[in-house]
């Protein structure tokens, strides 16, 4: 359970903060394309920023253009009785409508550069092809995503196809309740969709001051994970934090470190909103790869994967 947090100076007046947080609207889109337009200005990587600003614009609008389809009554009630994932993404058929989000982000996508980009019209065509003539390799992308895992042909496509499911399923999972998800006793992935996560929040909201939450990959639902403590393998011993040295600044103070466990030699990235209010656990990621080559040379796998991002093949 979270330790409550005291906000008053006195004891008996706590805070509790909930447990999980379900996505609510599509500003959450809008803000994190906001923060990649912000992040462009610093970044050799500022034009892959802008892309992906556009990206999420067009992910907030196919949000708004349709309602979710019911989650079916059976997924609910053995969520609410045994715990289970009611949008299990790995095992819960995908509706079609995932595929009409990917048709709007692409169009929009395609407004925002026109012809401007040759490579980037390529591989929109590519995309728009398979919707109308062969949908089910646009699926089998869907699922390797899913699984976690890659082929080089899927580089162009991936943020894309990412892009949509994770519109198609934050829609669905802001249908459900916090109640409908309160009995997964599973930390280490989405009481919602089963996911990963892409890294952790330490929040400044008045009702979760201060408390770490996962953010999942996939459909945007956050849960609360303890502190010092792995979000892999759960153990607390041999948790410590690397972050890419800035001079004049304390390892302590950055806003974006590495949570790493050598009890199973894996890491994801933590952000801290106090020293950065504006920071986005999915923007901020793309905006850190130095971090994670870092790490990586240190020995450590990341565990979560970030959909907007091809992971690389070997």
């Amino acid at each position: 359970m979270p330790t409550p947090i005291i906000t008053d100076g006195t004891m008996d007046k706590l805070v509790k903060a909930p447990r999980v947080v379900l996505p609510q609207e599509a500003g959450l889109f809008r803000d994190r394309a906001a923060r990649f337009d912000a992040l462009a200005p610093r970044d050799d990587s500022g034009a892959y920023m802008r892309f992906l600003s556009h990206v999420c614009r067009a992910q907030a609008d196919a949000y708004g253009a349709r309602t979710a389809h019911s989650v079916p009554e059976r997924a609910v009630d053995n969520s609410r009785q045994y715990g289970m994932p009611p949008l299990s993404a790995h095992v819960t058929p995908r509706d079609p409508q995932w595929r009409a989000d990917l048709r709007d982000i692409l169009d929009r996508v395609q407004a925002d550069y026109g012809e401007s980009n040759t490579q980037l019209s390529t591989v929109i065509g590519k995309i728009r092809r398979q919707l109308e003539s062969d949908a089910s390799a646009l699926e089998a992308v869907a699922d390797r995503i899913i699984a976690g895992v890659s082929e080089p042909d899927d580089s162009a496509s991936y943020p894309f196809i990412g892009a949509a499911l994770q519109v198609y399923f934050s829609r669905l999972a802001a249908t459900l309740t916090p109640e409908d998800v309160a009995v997964s006793d599973v930390p280490t992935v989405c009481p919602c969709c089963g996911m990963r996560p892409t890294a952790s929040l330490v929040r400044i909201n008045p009702d979760r001051m201060n408390y770490r939450y996962l953010v999942c990959s996939l459909c945007m639902t956050e849960w609360n994970l303890e502190r010092v403590k792995c979000s892999s393998c759960e153990e607390e011993k041999g948790i410590g934090y690397l972050s890419v040295e800035v001079e004049g600044r304390a390892p302590a103070d950055a806003a974006i470190r590495a949570e790493t466990c050598d009890e199973c030699k894996t890491y994801l990235k933590i952000f801290v909103q106090e020293k950065d209010p504006q920071i986005d656990p999915i923007a901020d990621d793309l905006n850190s790869l130095a971090l994670d080559m870092l790490v990586d040379e240190k020995g450590y796998a990341r565990t979560g994967p970030n959909l907007l991002f091809y992971p690389g093949h070997e």
